[in-house]
Formats: structure tokens, C-alpha cells, sequence
């Protein structure tokens, strides 16, 4: 079966979430002509969201689960889920609502059509909103921003988990994700040459519970020291370079 996009939805403890966004998903890439997998990787759910899975992939035949038992987060998962994908182009979107899935057709349009290596749904561009964020995780969430702006200057919102990407970037790159920031460690080693960022209004869930943890910041920095020593001592990517060439000549 071949498909134009893969769509990863990583889980955990989304029972309230899950079988809506796979119908919502479903229906917006049918309104779109898209031919879309969905993938859900689930870090072991102690509540009934891989039984909700099983039980709607019997409906939705492209519709696929794996369970992760060992190093449990949210970027291993999307990574996890990007390696196993069937399309080429991989979307990856929050279970919880909290990313506008109305917005995938338009990320496919931009990778298929217009030759970017990623898109990016921003918080931070023109146009861009967050709503009912609580004052620490906006203060959390913009500091990191303007940190990895040092690393990263042309892109605003490098932390954003609402971005597709085109896997051939992926090709011979060594990535160690951890923490909540996928689309950072992707810009801080993967081969892209074309990046756009798109707004995006960000809602916190309404449903379940945020699964920031405390140790956020320690796992961001070590983030950063892992792209710097990627880019400056093991000498396998330019991104920084590249990244700076963009920020300085538009």
C-alpha cells in the first residue's frame, strides 16, 4: 500500500484523546485526497488507549500501533515513529488537541509541492497564538526558544511538536533524542536545506494530563551540548553554519 503522508500520534494515558484525533485525522486528509497512514506509538498506556487503538484499527486498516517498553518520552517515541513510517513524508501531532490538525494538509501541500525538508508549526511567527498556557510553562517555553535561537537563529520556534518533515534529511544522521523537543534535535543534525515555519494557535488540552516532568531544562541542555558537539567536534553536519548563513542573509 503506498501512502502520501504518515501521521505519528505518540501516546500515553490518551484515552479521552485518542479515538477522536484518529477519526478527525482520518477525515481531513480525506477531504484533502491525502492517502494517509496513522501511526500511533504508545509509551505503554496504563489506561485504555491501546486497547481504543486495537479496537478502531479493525475500522482504519491504515492504522498502526507500537507499543514502547523501554526508554519512555516523547521524542523517542516520534522518533521511533519517523523510522517505522511507510510514507516519506511524516507528519507528527499531538494526541491532546493542542495542535490544529486542520493544518496537515497545508505542511503536505509545502513538502510535496514547494520543496521544503520541513515544516514547522509556529508559536512564535506572525500570527502565531498560545492560549491558556500557565505563566511557568510560557516562561519555560520561551526562554528555550530564544536559547536555541543561539543555535538555531532563523527559526523561532525550534521546540514546536507540530512539524512534518521530509525523511530523506534523516539519511546517515546519527540522532540521540531525548526530552520533549524532536524538531530541534531534527534541525540541529538532520541534512534539511529548506525550513518554513508556519503560524499555528496553540490550545492547551482540554483533556488528560501534561506530560512535562520536572527535569525539562536538564534534558533540554544536554540537548543543546549534544547538537553543539554534533556540529563543532564530531564534525558530521554544518547545520550551525548553515542555520547562521540563513539568520544573517534572509
Amino acid at each position: 500500500m503506498h501512502y502520501d503522508l504518515t501521521v505519528i500520534i505518540p501516546t500515553f494515558n490518551e484515552e479521552e484523546n485518542i479515538e477522536k484525533m484518529v477519526v478527525t485525522v482520518d477525515a481531513i486528509c480525506k477531504a484533502h485526497d491525502i492517502t494517509e497512514e496513522i501511526l500511533v506509538v504508545d509509551d505503554s498506556s496504563c489506561d485504555s488507549t491501546i486497547t481504543n487503538v486495537k479496537k478502531l484499527m479493525a475500522d482504519y486498516p491504515f492504522l498502526r500501533l507500537i507499543i514502547r517498553t523501554r526508554n519512555p518520552g516523547l521524542s523517542p517515541s516520534l522518533y521511533e515513529g519517523i523510522i517505522n513510517a511507510k510514507a516519506d513524508l511524516v507528519q507528527c501531532i499531538d494526541c491532546d488537541f493542542s495542535h490544529p490538525p486542520e493544518k496537515i494538509p497545508v505542511f503536505y501541500h509545502i513538502l510535496k509541492n514547494e520543496g521544503y525538508d520541513m515544516v514547522i508549526g509556529s508559536r512564535y511567527v506572525k500570527g502565531g497564538e498560545v492560549i491558556n498556557w500557565p505563566i511557568l510553562r510560557m516562561v519555560l517555553s520561551s526562554g528555550a526558544a530564544l536559547l536555541s535561537r543561539l543555535l538555531i537563529p532563523h527559526v523561532k520556534d525550534s521546540g514546536s511538536g507540530f512539524f512534518a518533515i521530509n525523511r530523506h534529511i534523516l539519511a546517515g544522521t546519527l540522532l540521540s533524542p531525548r526530552g520533549f523537543r524532536m524538531g530541534f534535535e531534527i534541525l540541529g543534525k538532520a541534512h534539511w536545506t529548506r525550513v518554513r515555519e508556519i503560524p499555528i494557535v496553540f490550545k492547551d488540552r482540554e483533556f488528560g494530563q501534561s506530560k512535562l516532568k520536572g527535569r525539562i531544562i536538564y534534558d533540554f541542555l544536554i540537548q543543546c551540548g549534544s547538537i553543539l558537539h554534533y556540529n563543532l567536534i564530531a564534525r558530521k553536519s554544518n547545520n550551525i553554519i548553515r542555520a547562521w548563513k540563513l539568520f544573517l542573509h534572509g
